[in-house]
C-alpha cells in the first residue's frame, strides 16, 4: 500500500479536488483515497507551528491524523486524514449519528485533555473544527493559529465560544479557561442539535455573554448540564478537571471500545426481549405428523 506521501505525489490534477478554505489555507483532498493535504497561501509561523503542535501531540484517537509534509502537482502542503463525513456542523442535527453521539462529549473533553497537557492551546475551538471519524468519534482537527508553549496566537475564538473577559484584561492573551469554555459551547450544541443561540446576531450574543447570560441547560443529562454550566462560568481550571466531572472513568481508546461493546451487548439483550415476548403472544403452532394407516 502506497503511503500518503507517495499518494499525493503520484495524483494528477483531476484526482485532487477541493475539500474546504479556512484563513490561511485551502484543504484538497486526493480522489479515491483517505488523504487531504492542507495547502497554505503562504508558510509564515502559523503553519510552521501547526506541522509541530501535530508532532508533538502524536497518535491520539480524538486527534486528526498527520502524516507529514507531502509535495504534489498542485504544491507542498501537510498531509491530513480526510474524513468524508465532515464536522460536528454538518452532523449536527440529533437525527444524525444517534448512538455514537452520546460519546460526542467525552471525546471532546479528553481531545482539550491531550492537546493541553502538550502545551497546546487550540484558540477556536468550535463544531467546524471537531472532524466525524469513519468508525462515528470524533477527532479536533486546524491548529493553523494555536499557541505552542508561548507561542503567539493567530486566530481567536468565534464569538459563541469566546469567553467573556474584562475591559481592563484587554489586549486578549489565549488562556486555557477560553478552550474550556469554548468546550461548554461545543457539549451544548451536541446535545441540542443546534447552535447556540440560534437566530440571534454575533453582537447580540456578545451583550448577552458579557451580562453572564447563557442559554436555559435544564432538560439536559443531569451530570452535562453541570459540565456545561461551569465551563461557562469559569469554574474549571484545567481540562483534566471537566474530564473527571463528565467521565469519573479514565478515558482511553479501549474504555471506549467497551463502552460500544456495552451499548451493542445492550441492543442486543433489548431485541432478544422483544423476540421473546413475541413468541409468547405468538406461541409457534404444533402440528400431528402422525400419518393415518
Amino acid at each position: 500500500m502506497p503511503s500518503p506521501q507517495q499518494s499525493l505525489a503520484e495524483a494528477n490534477k483531476n484526482q485532487i479536488k477541493l475539500a474546504g478554505y479556512g484563513l490561511f489555507a485551502q484543504v484538497l483532498w486526493v480522489v479515491d483515497t483517505e488523504i487531504a493535504v492542507k495547502k497554505y497561501d503562504e508558510i509564515g509561523d502559523a503553519s510552521v507551528i501547526e506541522k509541530q503542535i501535530y508532532e508533538r501531540l502524536g497518535i491520539h484517537p480524538f486527534i486528526l491524523h498527520c502524516y507529514g509534509e507531502g509535495k504534489s502537482i498542485v504544491g507542498q502542503g501537510l498531509l491530513l486524514q480526510y474524513l468524508q463525513a465532515g464536522t460536528l456542523a454538518d452532523n449536527l442535527k440529533l437525527d444524525k449519528f444517534p448512538i455514537e453521539r452520546k460519546l460526542w462529549p467525552i471525546q471532546a473533553v479528553e481531545a482539550v485533555r491531550h492537546i493541553h497537557s502538550k502545551g497546546v492551546i487550540h484558540c477556536d475551538i468550535s463544531i467546524h473544527n471537531f472532524l466525524v471519524q469513519n468508525n462515528g468519534s470524533i477527532a479536533l482537527a486546524d491548529f493553523c493559529g494555536s499557541v505552542l508553549d508561548n507561542s503567539k496566537p493567530f486566530v481567536a475564538p468565534a464569538t459563541r465560544y469566546s469567553r467573556p473577559v474584562s475591559p481592563i484584561k484587554r489586549p486578549w492573551v489565549p488562556a486555557r479557561k477560553d478552550d474550556i469554555f469554548a468546550i461548554g459551547t461545543v457539549l451544548y450544541e451536541i446535545s441540542v442539535g443546534h447552535r447556540l443561540y440560534a437566530g440571534k446576531s454575533d453582537r447580540e450574543v456578545l451583550q448577552l455573554f458579557q451580562k453572564r447570560e447563557f442559554p436555559d441547560t435544564t432538560g439536559l443529562a443531569g451530570n452535562l448540564r453541570i459540565v456545561i454550566e461551569k465551563c461557562w462560568r469559569d469554574q474549571y481550571d484545567t481540562a483534566e478537571e471537566v474530564k473527571s466531572d463528565i467521565d469519573p472513568e479514565p478515558l482511553n481508546y479501549h474504555s471506549t471500545h467497551r463502552r460500544w461493546i456495552l451499548e451493542f451487548v445492550r441492543l442486543l439483550l433489548g431485541a432478544l426481549v422483544v423476540l421473546v415476548a413475541l413468541g409468547m403472544k405468538y406461541p409457534t403452532p404444533s402440528y400431528d405428523l402422525t400419518v393415518d394407516r
